[in-house]
């Protein structure tokens, strides 16, 4: 999965990686934390020992960056921050692949702890975008800059305003790519 997050982390403008890109440190502090927690039972000892080594490196550079992604929260392949910052993901969010991400997004409860958060393949945050509650988002979806997403959006839509209004994406270039990808 971390190949195919780096991956996403290749500028086709200068033909070049964007290795000066913070936030690909904590994606791939997550990846490796999330590796470790999801190691079997009789790998304790081991399993121990490494949360020692990489919990406080995680935490480290999860404040210093302002990315708060928990181990709890599964992400697909092909995930992508853009402009590091006040980013807030709940850890029981299930997130699909091709995830990207904006600065000052928060994925988070609206009621309750037990509130997740479900988004499909191919979805996209805008700056400051909100998505919060018990919740699904369809595949496809792109969140606008500063919306605030209080219920489901289905497949191949667009999210815009406060709360969040949905709108059908209109032509075959929306679908497949979107206008943030």
């Amino acid at each position: 999965m971390l190949r195919k997050d780096l991956y996403r982390y290749y500028n086709p403008v200068f033909h070049r990686f964007e290795w000066n890109e913070p936030s690909y440190i904590v994606i791939a502090l997550y990846r490796v934390s999330r590796a470790i927690r999801m190691m079997p039972k009789w790998c304790f000892p081991v399993k121990l020992l490494l949360n020692l080594i990489i919990v406080p490196i995680y935490a480290f550079f999860s404040i210093l960056l302002g990315i708060s992604i928990p181990r709890g929260a599964k992400i697909g392949p092909g995930f992508r921050i853009y402009h590091f910052g006040t980013i807030v993901i709940n850890p029981k969010a299930v997130i699909g692949k091709n995830f990207s991400i904006h600065h000052g997004c928060t994925i988070g409860v609206k009621n309750s702890y037990y509130d997740q958060v479900i988004i499909g393949d191919n979805v996209t945050m805008g700056a400051g975008a909100k998505v919060l509650g018990n919740l699904k988002i369809g595949n496809n979806v792109t969140i606008g800059a500063n919306a605030v997403v209080l219920s489901d959006v289905p497949d191949n839509s667009i999210a815009v305003g406060i709360p969040a209004k949905i709108l059908p994406k209109k032509n075959e270039y929306d679908i497949k790519r979107g206008p943030f990808n």
